[in-house]
């Protein structure tokens, strides 16, 4: 109902109509999360976000009865109000067809969803090679292994199997295993060919610092604490390990890049020290959410040279010793100012990445890691520790360079005016592409 000062003359009104705040889809946002979240862990949340989704739907659907919705807000004093718009004619030139940037639509050139198909696909195969080499020199010497891990992200059940099952061949599990590989293969693919050619271009030195020291200090600490302690190897928490290192590669390119004069060591050397007091951060917040101790990961930096410290108890290697912490104190710096000064030598030589290239070799590791980290923690966690995720992430940084690759090589095709002659050329577009896939 509308009352008597609002029917006055626009210039009259002292009040204006505004929605009344509401509360309710908040209320009913959290019953949807809460139903969701019990799908995975209890029916108990399902049953409260439902109570909980049906009073904010009844709550939101009260407050759009008539007279329930709005109140009057009055207007501030009329010296405090925005002056009306005068219109000027005749200033600018209005765009009409055959001028040039008439009813464009942004960006001008698109890749065809060919190119992400092929990427996906061609990513897809490339990246079950460290799968497969890691199931044959593993100790479990099956190709099977990995594969049926796959299947268990899904199928319930799984987590059950013993490792000796697990080595064989599951014809159901393949098939799962075989379904979610090439139907994630081609989302990603799709997400690619998409989402890549909007992303800006990555500074050099960030782009290849993203890329190469977390693959480049993992390798070698992976591969010298599996030589020097394997015992101790299986303490470290790889995927936390590769995050650090991502800090790491990010804070000493980010130091690199800003220093402006041409002092290759004193940068490198600077943007070192600055990843290496850094990167403890992740290792030092899982260790505190684990309940190992604030000493926990700095004894097991100190395992990478210190001989026996595999063989002791738990409770030993999450307390406080000097000399460990002396020995980690020393890895740490040495390591962090000799990458340092690697990175302040190396990336200005370097060549510059395409942009989406970079973005591929450091989005869908992480993202596609994430997921499915995040989706086997939830929905099985036993699978989860059977998981070796350094070689899994191996594989993600393999699909997302080669797919990402095979999207910036693949050629853009223009978008055409939002006219009727556009429409036709993208209807004789979209024939010409599905005549040659």
């Amino acid at each position: 109902m509308t009352s008597n000062i609002q029917e006055a003359p626009p210039h009259e009104r002292q009040t204006v109509e505004m929605p009344r705040p509401n509360v309710w889809p908040m209320v009913l946002g959290l019953g949807i999360a809460l139903m969701a979240a019990g799908v995975a862990l209890h029916l108990a949340f399902l049953a409260v976000g439902l109570a909980i989704f049906l009073a904010g739907l009844a709550g939101w659907i009260g407050q759009l009865l008539p007279g329930r919705g709005h109140h009057h807000e009055a207007l501030v004093e009329p010296e405090k109000r925005a002056k009306p718009v005068e219109a000027v004619t005749g200033m600018v030139e209005q765009l009409h067809p055959g001028l040039p940037g008439y009813r464009f639509q942004l960006p001008e050139k698109v890749h065809p969803i060919s190119a992400g198909v092929k990427g996906g696909l061609l990513g897809g195969l490339v990246m079950m090679l460290p799968a497969v080499v890691y199931g044959l020199l593993s100790e479990h010497h099956s190709i099977w292994y990995p594969v049926n891990l796959l299947a268990g992200m899904v199928l319930p059940g799984v987590q059950n199997m013993t490792i000796a099952e697990l080595e064989q061949f599951q014809l159901t599990l393949f098939v799962a295993a075989v379904v979610i590989h090439v139907v994630n293969s081609l989302v990603f693919g799709l997400i690619y060919g998409v989402l890549l050619p909007t992303l800006p271009e990555i500074p050099r030195p960030l782009a290849w610092g993203g890329l190469l020291m977390p693959l480049l200090w993992t390798a070698v600490s992976y591969s010298v604490m599996r030589i020097v302690n394997p015992v101790l190897a299986r303490g470290v928490s790889w995927e936390w390990f590769i995050v650090s290192q991502f800090i790491f590669g990010v804070a000493s390119a980010g130091v690199v890049l800003l220093q402006r004069m041409p002092r290759p060591v004193y940068a490198g050397v600077l943007g070192g020290i600055a990843g290496g007091i850094l990167m403890p951060v992740p290792a030092i917040l899982w260790s505190l959410a684990n309940r190992h101790g604030l000493w926990y990961p700095v004894n097991l930096l100190a395992g990478m040279v210190v001989p026996g410290m595999g063989k002791l108890p738990l409770e030993q290697l999450e307390q406080f010793d000097s000399n460990w912490l002396a020995i980690a104190l020393v890895i740490h710096g040495l390591l962090s100012v000799s990458f340092g000064l690697v990175y302040g030598l190396l990336l200005p030589k370097l060549p510059p990445i395409p942009g989406s290239v970079a973005w591929g070799g450091l989005l869908m590791p992480l993202l596609w890691t994430a997921i499915a980290y995040g989706l086997m923690g939830v929905t099985n966690k036993v699978l989860q520790r059977y998981v070796d995720w350094p070689w899994f992430i191996v594989s993600q940084f393999i699909f997302g360079i080669v797919a990402a690759v095979v999207v910036h090589r693949s050629e853009k095709i223009p978008v055409p005016p939002l006219t009727r002659q556009g429409e036709e050329e993208t209807r004789r577009q979209g024939e010409t592409d599905a005549g040659n896939p």
